[in-house]
């Protein structure tokens, strides 16, 4: 069949829910009707499918047969813009059945329904081959028309076939019945696909006044900007001057409907394509063309794998049916339980994962307001103390010197104290901190060398990870200068992402490491952020140490 007769039966049949179930939508059944009635794209036929299969199952399970069969209709015309005729076939033939089983007084109009679906009926067996049971189909849907506009839509709709069929002149007395009935319409859309038809069959048969419907029809479509079928109204017109001989407005009009169609979509775009090679004059080409249409046809019929199941299946088959429904069902409840129970699994693992970061965080933040505070202390009374003490020693006649030089010891280690562990202000420039940290350790007999330090992203480091680097830092050059012996102490930093690598190096005496205390300090603070930090010392070999946080 036709690729654009099929698009404009379906325009036909999609214009049918719209008044039947206007009071049964809500919110989301509204957004997904309009995915299946205006699609942008295959997507959205299959979102609306999705959400409709799941309405029609729940219907079934709360024994609704007002929603299952609106679902079942939703259903039907998602897999026909799919493409799917023989999937489609078998879910109207469903909701035929059970149209079958319900009292004529069990739901609000069992007319209306059966209209709609014999409507469908007739698109899927017009579209295999199958005209005769299209016709059956349409003439059903005709006999339970209640107004002027649905009788029209099927008259239509049976030209189109009898069209096909080659009679030319029954096609042109219903697509005349048709517009005869929509002739005054407001509808646009309608009178504009209803034109066309005709005008294309009066054509066919050298009626002078074909031409003008066709471009009225046209004109309409441009109006209303229905882009979708203007394609079609090029076609006709392309068809009408081949075969009137005049093959330039043919490629015109054929080249026009390629642009129109390529605008909308592939399929469109593939007819227009296909329509214009037919208009060059290569009989081999144009053989090989129409052979690969018949064939593409002739596959999808023989694909029909479900165009058996009818009116009489038997009741055993439709309880197993229901038996594997019900299953299904209870296996997805199955796996939502178990995807509920691996969901909290992995929420608990994600809690506890935060809960030990923030603890990890709140440690590390204690220890640092633990240091600062003693730092405070030993600084405002300890080494005041030692200095007042000093002072009086000094202002009094025959003080030991020894003494005084034991105090002053003593005042400097506490000033270093207070110094190594005081306040930090790791907010401000970062690196011109950590430079003003190992200039205060140069002296003429340790020179300290550091590289890439201002490469480091230290804004994206956090402050507890600043102060760690700095705390382990500092306590390592204190360890070289009081055990190491070194004159040469070189730090090397690089970042990978958010952790931080650095690579100490001295040369100092190395051998055993001396001050166990203060690195076992420098151990639990990397470890705080779960870092790592090793150390590599031998003797006369000088002492290195790996930190990665």
């Amino acid at each position: 069949m036709n690729c654009k007769a099929l698009l404009s039966l379906f325009f036909f049949a999609l214009l049918f829910c719209t008044a039947t179930y206007a009071q049964q939508e809500n919110d989301s059944t509204r957004y997904f009707y309009d995915k299946i009635v205006k699609p942008t794209n295959d997507q959205d036929l299959l979102d609306g499918y999705l959400f409709f299969n799941n309405q029609r199952d729940e219907g079934v399970k709360q024994k609704d047969p007002s929603q299952t069969l609106y679902a079942l209709e939703m259903m039907s015309q998602a897999q026909m813009g799919l493409g799917i005729y023989y999937n489609a076939e078998s879910t109207i033939i469903e909701a035929l059945k059970l149209l079958d089983t319900l009292e004529e007084t069990s739901i609000h109009d069992q007319s209306e329904n059966r209209k709609i679906l014999y409507n469908y009926l007739g698109i899927i067996y017009q579209e295999f081959g199958k005209n005769t049971e299209a016709i059956d189909s349409y003439t059903a849907a005709l006999s339970l028309a209640q107004n002027a506009r649905d009788s029209s839509y099927f008259y239509n709709n049976l030209g189109v076939v009898y069209k096909e069929e080659g009679k030319l002149n029954t096609s042109k007395d219903y697509f005349q019945n048709a517009y005869s009935l929509i002739e005054k319409s407001t509808d646009s859309m309608a009178r504009a696909i209803t034109l066309d038809n005709l005008g294309a069959a009066e054509a066919s048969l050298d009626d002078p006044n074909g031409l003008l419907k066709m471009q009225i029809a046209l004109s309409l479509r441009k109006s209303i900007k229905d882009e979708r079928r203007l394609s079609t109204s090029y076609k006709h017109l392309s068809t009408f001057y081949k075969d009137k001989g005049n093959k330039r407005l043919a490629v015109i009009y054929a080249d026009s409907a390629y642009i129109a169609a390529d605008n909308y979509s592939v399929e469109y775009s593939q007819d227009a394509l296909f329509h214009r090679f037919l208009l060059k004059e290569d009989l081999i080409l144009t053989r090989y063309l129409k052979r690969s249409d018949s064939t593409k046809k002739s596959k999808m019929r023989n694909e029909n794998k479900f165009a058996s199941v009818k009116y009489n299946i038997e009741l055993e088959k439709e309880k197993k049916e229901r038996a594997l429904l019900q299953g299904a069902e209870d296996k997805a409840k199955k796996r939502t339980y178990q995807f509920i129970v691996i969901l909290v699994i992995l929420l608990s693992i994600f809690l506890f994962y935060i809960l030990s970061k923030r603890s990890r965080k709140k440690r590390a933040a204690q220890v640092y307001l633990t240091e600062t505070r003693i730092s405070k202390k030993v600084h405002d009374e300890v080494s005041n103390d030692v200095y007042r003490v000093m002072t009086q020693i000094q202002s009094k006649q025959g003080f030991y010197p020894e003494i005084l030089d034991n105090l002053d010891d003593i005042y400097k280690r506490t000033r270093d104290i207070s110094r190594e562990n005081g306040l930090i202000d790791v907010d401000t420039d970062f690196n011109a901190l950590l430079q003003d940290l190992f200039l205060s350790y140069q002296s003429d007999t340790l020179n300290l060398i550091t590289k890439n330090s201002e490469a480091i992203q230290w804004h994206a480091i956090s402050k507890p990870k600043k102060l760690t680097i700095y705390r382990v830092l500092q306590e390592l050059i204190t360890n070289t200068g009081k055990h190491g012996k070194a004159s040469l102490i070189f730090i090397e930093f690089y970042q990978k992402r958010k952790n931080i690598h650095i690579a100490y190096t001295d040369n100092g005496v190395g051998g055993a490491i001396s001050d166990k205390n203060g690195l076992q300090n420098v151990e639990n603070r990397i470890s705080a952020h779960k870092g790592t930090i090793t150390f590599d010392s031998k003797l006369n070999s000088g002492f290195k140490a790996q930190i990665h946080i």
